[in-house]
C-alpha cells in the first residue's frame, strides 16, 4: 500500500454499513456439528506493538484486571497497585485513566521497554519497580506507565473481545523489547547462549551487520509443505520484519519461496484482495505500517481501523471466514504496567537465561482470537506466551516448534482452549463499532486537547460491572 492509500485510508476507513450489511445476511447458525482444530485451514497473525494488558483492558468486565482479588502485596503492604513513587505527595501511584476525550492520550509518549527497564521493572518478582524505572530513564514521562483506557476509549477493541475471546493470561515471551519477543514469535528462541549469532535482548539488529544462524519457524512450515506467507510494505514495515536478518534467507536464491515469502513486500492491499479472492495461504503473518500498528505514538484508533478492514474482507467471503482464525497479539508491553506476576523459570533452567537474569515470561499483553471457533464473549485464562501461536500451528499442521525449550513447552499451553472445539462453530457476524469517525476524532483531539498527567487525587479504578464466560 502505498503512503497516499495509506493517508486515505486513515481518512475514511472501512465503512461501518458494510459490517451491518454482512451482519444483515450472515447465516443465522452455523451447520450443527462439533467443531475440530482441522476444520481451520488459514490462520492470520497479527502482532500488533507496545501494549500491556492492564493498560488496555484492566476495565473490560469478566477478566483478570483491577478488580483482582488474586492480586499481590508489595513489601510496602499495599496492594500491587500502589506502585511506589517517591516523587508523588503520597508516596505511590495507582492506575489512572487515560481520557482520550478530554486529553491527548490517544497519543502517548513511548515508555523504555529495554531488557533493562523490564527486568527493574519486574524487580525479581517483587513488582514494585515501574514507576521508579521509568522515572530514571523517561523522568516526567514515567509515570504514565500507569496510565489505561476504558471501553469509551477503545470501543472497537473492547467489541471484539465482547463477540469473540480474549486471553487474560496471555505474557509476552521476553523481559525486553521488540526484536526479542518477535525473533520468540518466529522462531521460539532468542538463542541465549550466543551460539548461532545472539543472545538477541535489545533492538540491535535494525542497525544492520548481525546474522543470526538458528532455525525459525517459517523454514519448518516450508520443508513440511505448509503455505505461508508474509504481508508487509517493503518501503514502511517499521522494521519489524526479523527474517531478513537470518543467513538462510539472506542466501535464499531471488526466486526461491524463503525470499519470495518473507523478503519481497506484499502489501496490505495485497492481503485484501488474496482474502477477497479465498487466495490465503496456510499460515499468514501481517506486518502493520508503522502509523497503523499501535506503537506511542501512535494512535489505537488507527490500529482499531486497520484490524477493522482486515475482519471486513474476511467476511466478505463467508467461504474463507468459514475456515478462518485471526490471532491479534501485541509484542510487548512498551513499558506500561500490569498487575500479575509473570512465571519465571527455576534457576539454571536450560535455554531460559541470559547470564543470570531469566528471560521471561514477560509481562501480560492483549490477546484477542477472532474466529467462528472462538465466538461468544468468553475470556481464556490459560498462560500463553508468543510461542503458544506457533505450537497452535504445530497442533494443526504437525510441524514442530523448533528451539523450543521443556519449561516454556510445559509453562505455556498451545492457544487451542480459547476455540470452541467440540461445539458447533458460530458463522454469525457482529455489528461492531465505527471506526473512521472515531479515528477523526482522535486525530482532532491529539492536535487541540492538553497532554494526560496523573491526578492529584488518586482512587484505585473498577472494573465493568458483570462476568462473561470462560473457557477451560
Amino acid at each position: 500500500m502505498s503512503r497516499v492509500s495509506r493517508r486515505q485510508f486513515l481518512k475514511t476507513g472501512a465503512a461501518s454499513a458494510a459490517a451491518a450489511a454482512l451482519a444483515a445476511n450472515a447465516p443465522a447458525s452455523a451447520q450443527i456439528y462439533s467443531a475440530q482444530l482441522h476444520d481451520i485451514d488459514h490462520f492470520i497473525i497479527l502482532m500488533q506493538e507496545n501494549r500491556s494488558f492492564d493498560h488496555y483492558f484492566g476495565t473490560l468486565r469478566g477478566v483478570r484486571g483491577f478488580d483482582d482479588p488474586s492480586a499481590m502485596q508489595l513489601h510496602t503492604g499495599r496492594s500491587v497497585f500502589f506502585q511506589p513513587d517517591p516523587e508523588n505527595p503520597d508516596g505511590y501511584e495507582l492506575p489512572f485513566h487515560l481520557d482520550t476525550l478530554t486529553t491527548s492520550a490517544q497519543q502517548l509518549h513511548d515508555l523504555s521497554h529495554a531488557w533493562g527497564a523490564q527486568h527493574d521493572s519486574y524487580n525479581n518478582g517483587a513488582m514494585d519497580g515501574w514507576v521508579t524505572a521509568h522515572r530514571k530513564i523517561n523522568g516526567s514521562a514515567g509515570p504514565l506507565t500507569m496510565g489505561y483506557y476504558t471501553r469509551a476509549d477503545l470501543p472497537f477493541h473492547y467489541a471484539l473481545a465482547d463477540a469473540f475471546t480474549i486471553c487474560d493470561g496471555y505474557y509476552c515471551s521476553v523481559l525486553g523489547p521488540t526484536y526479542p519477543n518477535r525473533f520468540y514469535h518466529w522462531t521460539a528462541s532468542i538463542d541465549p547462549d550466543g551460539k548461532n549469532g545472539g543472545p538477541v535482548v535489545n533492538n540491535d539488529a535494525a542497525e544492520g551487520g548481525v546474522v543470526y544462524t538458528w532455525e525459525t519457524y517459517p523454514e519448518r512450515l516450508e520443508r513440511a509443505g505448509i503455505s505461508w506467507q508474509m504481508y508487509f510494505d517493503v518501503i514502511d514495515d517499521y522494521l519489524l520484519n526479523i527474517l531478513p536478518y537470518f543467513k538462510n534467507f539472506q542466501d535464499a536464491g531471488p526466486n526461491s519461496s524463503l525470499r519470495r515469502n518473507a523478503m519481497y513486500g506484499r502489501p496490505f492491499d495485497q492481503f485484501l484482495d488474496d482474502v477477497r479472492s479465498g487466495n490465503l495461504p496456510s499460515v499468514t503473518w501481517i506486518i502493520a505500517h508503522a502509523e497503523l500498528c499501535e506503537h506511542p505514538a501512535y494512535l489505537p484508533a488507527a490500529g482499531a481501523n486497520y484490524i477493522r478492514q482486515i475482519l471486513e474482507a474476511l467476511w466478505s467471503n463467508p467461504a474463507v471466514w468459514a475456515k478462518s482464525a485471526v490471532v491479534i497479539n501485541y509484542d510487548e508491553n512498551d513499558g506500561q504496567f500490569d498487575h500479575v506476576v509473570p512465571r519465571a523459570p527455576p534457576p539454571g533452567t536450560p535455554g531460559e537465561f541470559v547470564g543470570d537474569q531469566h528471560i521471561g515470561l514477560g509481562f501480560r499483553v492483549p490477546c484477542l482470537v477472532v474466529s467462528p471457533f472462538s465466538r461468544g464473549g468468553y475470556v481464556c485464562s490459560q498462560t500463553f506466551d508468543h510461542t503458544s501461536v506457533l505450537r497452535l500451528l504445530e497442533a494443526r499442521f504437525g510441524v514442530e516448534v523448533p528451539n523450543l525449550t521443556a519449561w516454556r513447552r510445559q509453562t505455556c499451553g498451545d492457544l487451542t482452549a480459547a476455540f470452541g472445539f467440540g461445539e458447533p462453530p458460530n458463522l454469525t457476524i457482529p455489528v461492531m463499532p465505527e471506526t473512521a469517525a472515531t479515528l477523526a476524532l482522535a486525530q482532532k483531539n491529539v492536535k487541540t486537547l492538553p497532554k494526560p498527567a496523573v491526578p492529584k487525587s488518586q482512587a484505585m479504578p473498577v472494573q465493568e460491572a458483570g462476568t462473561r464466560p470462560r473457557r477451560a
